[in-house]
C-alpha cells in the first residue's frame, strides 16, 4: 500500500494541475477577454458547479468513506451508485434548463445551456476519481488531471491566435471533460467488473445514506457558489467578472487544504472504528496542521492582494481588491472548517452537517437578497464572510458536543488570535502598505508556525505521512 507522503505526492501533482486549469487558466482568460465575455464564462462555471453538484449527489464522499471500510462488494457498490446517479443527472439536466430558459436570454442562456451539459459530464468524473481515491490509486487522477490541463492550454492559445470569442471556450471545456470522461471510463472497466447488476440491498443503502450527503453536497456547494447567479442576475457580467476574478484567487489558495483533505479522509474513515482515542489525538495534529496552513494563507492573501490582483489580472480588476477582507476571512473560516466537517462525516453524524450547511445556506440566500441589489458584489463578499464564520461556529460547537473535544491548543490560538489582529491593524489603521515589511512578516508569521509545533507533535506527523502500513 501506498504511504500517506506518496498519496499527497500524488495529490500534490494533481494539485499543480488544478491550480493551472481551474486559476492560471481563468486568469489568463481574464486578461485576453472583456469584462463582459469573463463574466459570462464566470457565469458559466458556476453554474456548471451548483448543477453538478445536484447530478454527484454526495456520493464521492459516501465512496471515499463506504470503500475502505469495505462495507460492500467493491464492483456492486460502484456500479449500483452509478444507477442512482442516473436519476440525479436528469433531475439537474432538467431543472438548469428550466431555470435558465424562465430567466435568461441571449449569450447568457446560450453560455448557460453548454454548461448545463458540462456539469452531468463533470458529476461522473469526479465520481470516478473519488473511486480511485479510495482503492489507495492516486495516480490515475493525477496525470488525467495533466490531461485536462493540457488540453485547456492547447484550447487558450487557439483562442488567443485566430481572435475567437467565449463560445469556443465553452464549448471547448465541455469537449475535454467528455474525453476525460471516456478515458476515466475505459480504465475502470481494464482494471474492475463492469457488469450491471442491480443489488437490492445496496439500493436501499444508499437510497437511505444518500440523502444526507446529497443534501450537504448540495447545500454546501450552494451557499458558496449562489451568490454568482444572483450578482450576474441583479448587477450584470462585469460586476461577476470582478467578483469572480478576487474569488479564483482564495479557490486556488483553498486548493492546499483540499490537497490534505482528500488524503486524509480515507486514513481518518479508517481509523475511527479502531481506536477512538488515537483518532482523537491524530484528529488534533492533523486540524493544527491544516488550521496553521490556512493562517499563513490569509496573511499572504492580505499582505500581497494588491500585487496579485495587479500582476494576474491587470489593472482593470483593480476594483475587485476591495474584496480583500472578506474574502480572506472566507479563506479562513473555511479552512477551520475542514477537519470538524470531516469528523461528523466519518462518525456517522452526517445529518448534522446538513442541518449546519442548510441554516449557512438560508442566511446566506436571505441576506443576499436584500444586499447585493443595494451594494452589489461588494455586498456579497460581506455576506459570504458572515455565512462562512456561521458555518465554522456551528461545525466547531457540534464537534464538542459528540467528540468532547475542540482540536485546538493554545499555540494555535496565540497563532491564529496574534494573526487576525496584524491584519486588521494594518488595513485600518496603517496608512501606507510596504512591500519589504510585509516579506518580513511573512518569514516571521512562518518561522512562529514551525516553533507552535512540539518536537514530539512533528515526528508524529511524519510518521502518519511516511508510514505505509498505517
Amino acid at each position: 500500500m501506498a504511504s500517506l507522503a506518496k498519496n499527497i505526492g500524488l495529490s500534490l501533482f494533481t494539485f499543480l494541475s488544478r491550480i493551472v486549469s481551474g486559476s492560471v487558466i481563468y486568469i489568463i482568460l481574464a486578461r485576453l477577454m472583456s469584462l463582459e465575455d469573463f463574466g459570462l464564462l464566470s457565469f458559466g462555471v458556476s453554474l456548471a458547479g451548483l448543477l453538478s453538484v445536484i447530478a454527484e449527489f454526495g456520493f464521492s464522499l459516501m465512496a471515499q468513506r463506504d470503500i475502505p471500510q469495505d462495507r460492500f462488494s467493491f464492483s456492486d457498490y460502484v456500479i449500483n451508485t452509478l444507477i442512482q446517479k442516473v436519476g440525479f443527472s436528469i433531475l439537474s439536466l432538467i431543472g438548469g434548463l428550466v431555470y435558465l430558459l424562465l430567466l435568461y436570454s441571449g449569450n447568457n442562456l446560450t453560455i448557460g445551456i453548454i454548461f448545463v451539459v458540462n456539469a452531468i459530464i463533470t458529476s461522473n468524473t469526479t465520481y470516478f476519481f473519488a473511486i480511485f481515491r479510495a482503492k489507495n490509486m492516486f495516480k490515475i487522477e493525477s496525470w488525467l488531471a495533466l490531461f485536462y490541463t493540457a488540453s485547456l492550454i492547447i484550447l487558450v492559445i487557439i483562442y488567443y491566435l485566430f481572435k475567437l470569442d467565449v463560445l469556443f471556450i465553452a464549448y471547448g471545456l465541455l469537449l475535454v471533460r467528455f474525453l476525460q470522461l471516456i478515458v476515466l471510463t475505459s480504465i475502470y472497466g481494464s482494471k474492475f467488473k463492469f457488469k450491471i447488476q442491480i443489488n437490492k440491498e445496496i439500493q436501499r443503502y444508499l437510497f437511505i445514506n444518500s440523502f444526507s450527503f446529497g443534501a450537504h453536497y448540495i447545500i454546501g456547494i450552494f451557499y458558496l457558489l449562489i451568490d454568482t447567479q444572483l450578482i450576474a442576475y441583479y448587477v450584470g457580467n462585469e460586476a461577476l467578472a470582478l467578483y469572480s476574478a478576487f474569488f479564483k484567487i482564495i479557490l486556488l489558495l483553498l486548493i492546499f487544504t483540499d490537497l490534505f483533505n482528500n488524503v486524509f479522509l480515507p486514513y481518518l474513515a479508517k481509523l475511527f472504528p479502531k481506536d477512538l482515542f488515537k483518532f482523537k489525538m491524530e484528529a488534533l495534529l492533523i486540524n493544527k496542521a491544516i488550521a496553521s496552513i490556512g493562517i499563513l494563507l490569509f496573511v499572504f492573501i492580505n499582505l500581497f492582494s494588491n500585487d496579485i490582483v495587479t500582476l494576474l489580472y491587470s489593472e482593470k480588476y483593480s476594483a475587485s481588491i476591495s474584496l480583500t477582507i472578506p474574502l480572506s476571512f472566507v479563506l479562513l473560516f473555511r479552512v477551520f472548517s475542514v477537519v470538524y466537517a470531516v469528523l461528523l462525516t466519518i462518525s456517522n453524524h452526517q445529518n448534522i452537517r446538513v442541518l449546519i450547511v442548510f441554516v449557512t445556506l438560508v442566511v446566506n440566500l436571505i441576506l443576499n437578497f436584500f444586499i447585493i441589489p443595494e451594494f452589489g458584489y461588494v455586498g456579497a463578499s460581506y455576506v459570504s464572510m458572515f455565512t462562512h464564520f456561521v458555518l465554522f461556529t456551528l461545525y466547531f460547537v457540534f464537534t464538542i458536543k459528540y467528540f468532547n473535544t475542540i482540536l485546538v491548543d493554545l499555540r494555535l490560538i496565540l497563532f491564529a488570535v496574534s494573526s487576525i489582529l496584524f491584519v486588521l491593524f494594518r488595513e485600518f489603521i496603517l496608512d501606507e502598505n510596504y512591500f519589504i515589511i510585509n516579506v518580513l512578516y511573512m518569514f516571521a508569521c512562518s518561522g512562529f508556525l514551525f516553533i507552535s509545533f512540539k518536537r514530539n507533535q512533528i515526528n508524529k506527523l511524519k510518521y502518519i505521512l511516511l508510514n505505509k502500513n498505517i
